[in-house]
């Protein structure tokens, strides 16, 4: 019986990105864990957040892409830079979404 590979999620933590080099090293780094089939790619349909402003105009924001961990079900959210603000890696629990 083979046995699953254990993930390293519980070591891990969110990260900002604050650079070009940075944001595509994690990129390759995702990719790569979708290719190992460690993680798989959600496809983003719903906000994970929902506001009012204060002409109570509703705004919502969508994660730029997420990715679960197939070992764990680590919910992990990569926002991409858009410069000069910076991007952000977090994590959530599995039932998040």
């Amino acid at each position: 019986m083979a046995k699953m590979r254990q993930c390293d999620c519980a070591d891990r933590v969110g990260i900002e990105i604050n650079s070009f080099k940075l944001f595509e090293e994690f990129k390759r780094f995702f990719e790569r864990q979708v290719q190992l089939g460690i993680f798989e790619d959600v496809k983003v349909e719903k906000p994970y957040y929902i506001g009012y402003d204060s002409n109570h105009k509703k705004y919502e924001w969508y994660a730029d892409k997420w990715y679960q961990c197939k070992c764990c079900e680590t919910l992990w959210e990569f926002a991409y830079p858009d410069f000069p603000a910076n991007g952000f890696i977090r994590k959530y629990p599995k039932d998040f979404l």
